[in-house]
């Protein structure tokens, strides 16, 4: 049977491997989920169909030479050689943080249980133009995880809300500039570590005072 690479097997793999893999442990998925165990006689060999997997990943990593966010999403970042995580946008969403989740959950560890939370939708559109315009740094102590981590941290950065989601509790136009910081995590967790949550600049003027 023919089978051609395309992008929605190449999600479901990293999905179901922990949403990070090396190429080749994507490629033994899709091989096992769709291809029986099979190289596909439209593929010449292992390498070449391995080789089409990358290539079908790059056109869609930001990272790569002449990506174009105008043209495509982002769907997968390289974390390493031949070593691809999903982009945090690539389902429209990005996992609850803390401030997203209300009081009077139940967290359970040692046990699978379910457990049901407020998720809100962020735009990975409006996150996008918020690093473009402020950068990947924390706008409260510039720390940036590229000069830090290398590769690994290139474009990573937590995008804060200045009126938390948990809050508006509604759809509402977020203006990218206004109503989006990109800050790093440690600052990201103290501006939630109260409630009503810090605002930026009671942040910045605690590390002044501190300095």
């Amino acid at each position: 049977m023919t089978y051609k690479v395309n992008i929605e097997d190449i999600q479901q793999a990293l999905v179901e491997l922990g949403g990070e893999a090396r190429a080749k442990h994507i490629q033994d998925y899709v091989l096992s989920k769709h291809c029986a165990n099979q190289i596909p006689p439209n593929y010449e060999h292992d390498k070449s169909f391995r080789q089409t997997i990358q290539r079908k990943i790059e056109d869609y990593c930001p990272q790569a030479k002449g990506f174009d966010e105008r043209k495509k999403e982002g769907k997968f970042v390289r974390i390493g050689h031949g070593m691809y995580r999903l982009a945090l946008s690539y389902s429209g969403k990005e996992f609850p943080t803390t401030e997203e989740l209300g009081a009077g959950h139940e967290f359970v560890e040692g046990a699978t249980k379910t457990i049901k939370v407020n998720y809100y939708e962020r735009s990975p559109v409006a996150r996008a133009a918020c690093i473009s315009h402020y950068g990947a740094k924390c706008v409260i102590c510039n720390f940036n995880f590229e000069e830090v981590y290398g590769e690994l941290g290139k474009s990573f950065i937590h995008v804060h809300h200045v009126i938390p989601l948990s809050e508006v509790k509604a759809s509402y136009v977020v203006d990218p500039i206004n109503d989006l910081r990109p800050v790093c995590a440690n600052c990201h967790a103290i501006i939630h570590r109260t409630t009503p949550a810090l605002d930026i600049a009671a942040v910045k003027n605690a590390i002044t005072r501190k300095n």
